[in-house]
Parts: structure tokens; C-alpha cells; sequence
């Protein structure tokens, strides 16, 4: 990942689709990622930081494939990425 202001973060997870928290690598805190399936085009994340849950995730694959798309809820926040395939 590539921050607003320059700089760049690696992370690694390494993880099943079964909804148990699995350790983020490349941060300095505790965080995990919980993947649960929702269907054939979508899956939801938990995101947990030192075992609290700090956000959630949802994740759907547009039916061509080609655009993935990401709404995160923390807090009281809401945002929505959209990424494409060329």
C-alpha cells in the first residue's frame, strides 16, 4: 500500500475463509482478520486490533470479475474503495 502522503506499507496475511482471526504481518500493533464467505461473489472481513474489534469490511466481486468492491465501517466512519482490472 501506497500512504497519502508518500511512504509505502507492506502487509501479509495468511489465513482460511473460516471466520477465526488470523495475525496481520507488517504492523506494529495486534491486529487480525477474521474472512467469512458471504456468497459466491462476496466475503466479509472482521478486523480486530489487541482482540477488539475495530472494523468490518465487505468485499464483492462485480459478475464480470473485473471490479472489486470494499466498504469499511470503523467507528462511526464509512468508506468504499473500488478497485478495477485493465
Amino acid at each position: 500500500m501506497v500512504r497519502v502522503r508518500g511512504g509505502v506499507t507492506h502487509l501479509e496475511w495468511a489465513g482460511r475463509f473460516d471466520g477465526r482471526d488470523y495475525p496481520v504481518q507488517g504492523v506494529e500493533e495486534h491486529v487480525t482478520y477474521a474472512y467469512m464467505p458471504r456468497d459466491q461473489r462476496g466475503y466479509d472481513v472482521v478486523i480486530k486490533l489487541d482482540g477488539r474489534e475495530a472494523g468490518r469490511s465487505r468485499i464483492t466481486i462485480s459478475g464480470d470479475g473485473r471490479t472489486m468492491s470494499v466498504v469499511t465501517r470503523q467507528g462511526g466512519a464509512q468508506t468504499t474503495s473500488v478497485y478495477r482490472r485493465e
